[in-house]
């Protein structure tokens, strides 16, 4: 059994998105310059660069830079309440080879979505979808528990005709509940975008999870729309979560050098 590397202090760093075609040892050495030693990865950036999945490099790279890591599941095109069991079971297998590969390179958790549902749906087909995404979730965090590695269920936005099962806080702890499995290897992701693009003060979540947050995604927008700016603040908002794990998710490493250098354009 891998056990997840100890948290000293907490560690910064930023994500690597689908877009950046840099290898991590280039991104680790990046956020270097920056006094970041933490890097995020994203399973779809592994999908469409493979050669990075090695474990093996990984841990070089973080030996080499200093770095730890967590691990994004798989979220694009993914359903975790998929209706059609095939489909849902397949969901299931992505995200545990992700907490296979995260438990390999002593990462530090692994950030799960709990899905959504079109609201236009009748009650039963609503209802049912969820039950989904809990039995998906509550495989994910039992096998997490076997390997030593914690899922981080991220709360994710309300968009119109579309609802988020951990979009508010009321919803995120229902669901915790329904999913039964302890804190210990069910943890959670506060994403400050996701809540300020719903209308929910990233605070709430602080104040009714607390240590239960393992890993903070910082990003900005304007409140309409989830465009992952850069949000200089960071260190600050970072301050008031007090997670293990904070990530800058920018489209850029132009974007990332905005946060740091404490500009917003």
């Amino acid at each position: 059994m891998s056990e997840a590397t100890p948290v000293q202090r907490p560690r910064f760093g930023a994500s690597m998105d689908i877009r950046y075609a840099d290898e991590v040892a280039s991104f680790a050495g990046f956020l270097r310059r920056f006094d970041l030693n933490h890097v995020e990865l994203r399973a779809g950036y592994l999908d469409v660069q493979p050669g990075e999945r090695d474990a093996e490099r990984l841990r070089a790279v973080a030996e080499e830079f200093d770095v730890s890591y967590t691990v994004h599941g798989p979220h694009l095109d993914v359903a975790p309440g998929n209706i059609n069991e095939r489909l849902r079971n397949a969901a299931v297998a992505a995200t545990k080879e992700a907490i296979e590969l995260a438990a390999a390179i002593d990462a530090g958790g692994v950030i799960v979505h709990g899905g959504s549902v079109r609201t236009r749906y009748p009650d039963h087909v609503r209802e049912h979808t969820r039950e989904q995404a809990v039995r998906t979730l509550r495989e994910c965090a039992e096998f997490a528990a076997e390997v030593g590695v914690p899922v981080c269920l991220e709360n994710q936005r309300d968009k119109p005709g579309t609802r988020r099962h951990t979009a508010t806080p009321d919803r995120l702890a229902a669901f915790l509940d329904d999913v039964g499995v302890g804190d210990e290897f069910l943890k959670l992701t506060l994403d400050v975008g996701h809540a300020k693009a719903t209308g929910v003060d990233y605070e709430r979540f602080v104040e009714r999870f607390g240590d239960r947050i393992q890993v903070a995604h910082l990003h900005d927008n304007d409140g309409t729309e989830d465009a992952h700016e850069p949000l200089p603040s960071f260190r600050s908002v970072a301050a008031d979560i007090d997670a293990p794990y904070n990530v800058l998710e920018m489209k850029s490493r132009a974007d990332v050098e905005r946060c740091v250098s404490g500009t917003d354009a």
